[in-house]
């Protein structure tokens, strides 16, 4: 072996054929990469082959037609599922998606799909279009909770599908996006103080006179970096369901 290394013919066959040996896995790997080798001619479609297309649905307008009906369905649904008042009678508002495996005993028993919620049902039920496509509605739905309830208004996500040739709409789904916290309730007066009370010292802040801690400065610094780092599409929509949602809830509040 030291031989042939020593030797200048057989360093040169062995240069050779080493290029060589190069050249040949450069062709093999071009052949199959390349357009026009046989793996690809497979793989391309012929013309043969109908081309398949993706219908792309348009936003149509709700008319008020549609929103009377949405009402009706959407109406009786929050008055008998999510009270939880009379969930046998909501079997039939909802599509079959949404009842997902769940059996009619579990449903008339009050296993439902949708969170509870002792809301106010009022005539006209306040809700905007998020989006409306033919057969399909996604909507703001806002619940105000009944007399005497401890929580606060929920902001709902709805969505109404209309099966093919009929005119009823059906609850798809519907998830809890906002929780508002309760009203405030009426502060107690003041009691009255008599000519002999005494006035009693306020508590002394025990802030006064220590120094400021260092957290007070890095959590709001971290807070400021995550608001920076959400994406700006993100909180614009957000931002305007919320103040839609938030317009909702203080007009139905008188604020």
């Amino acid at each position: 072996m030291r031989g042939i290394l020593h030797s200048y013919r057989w360093r040169r066959r062995l240069a050779w054929i080493g290029g060589l040996a190069v050249v040949l896995v450069g062709v093999a790997i071009a052949a199959v990469l390349l357009p026009g080798s046989p793996k690809n001619e497979e793989s391309a479609p012929s013309g043969n082959t109908p081309a398949q297309t993706v219908a792309i649905q348009k936003p149509t307008r709700v008319t008020a037609a549609e929103r009377r009906a949405v009402d009706r369905t959407l109406g009786a649904f929050v008055r008998a599922a999510v009270t939880r008042d009379n969930p046998a009678a909501a079997w039939d508002l909802v599509t079959e998606d949404m009842k997902g495996g769940v059996t009619r005993k579990e449903w008339n028993s009050g296993q439902l799909p949708v969170a509870p919620f002792p809301a106010k049902v009022p005539k006209r039920l306040s809700w905007n279009v998020a989006s409306s496509y033919a057969d399909d509605l996604t909507l703001d739905l806002l619940l105000q909770p009944r007399a005497g309830a401890k929580g606060g208004a929920i902001a709902f996500s709805v969505e109404m599908q209309r099966p093919k040739g009929s005119k009823r709409w059906l609850v798809a789904s519907m998830v809890p996006e906002h929780i508002f916290s309760p009203a405030p309730t009426p502060t107690a007066k003041p009691a009255a103080t008599t000519p002999n009370s005494k006035p009693v010292a306020a508590p002394e802040n025990p802030f006064a006179h220590g120094s400021l801690s260092l957290w007070w400065l890095v959590v709001p610094a971290a807070l400021l970096a995550l608001i920076v780092l959400i994406p700006v599409g993100v909180l614009l929509n957000n931002g305007r369901r919320n103040r839609a949602i938030e317009r909702e809830y203080r007009a139905d509040r008188g604020l």
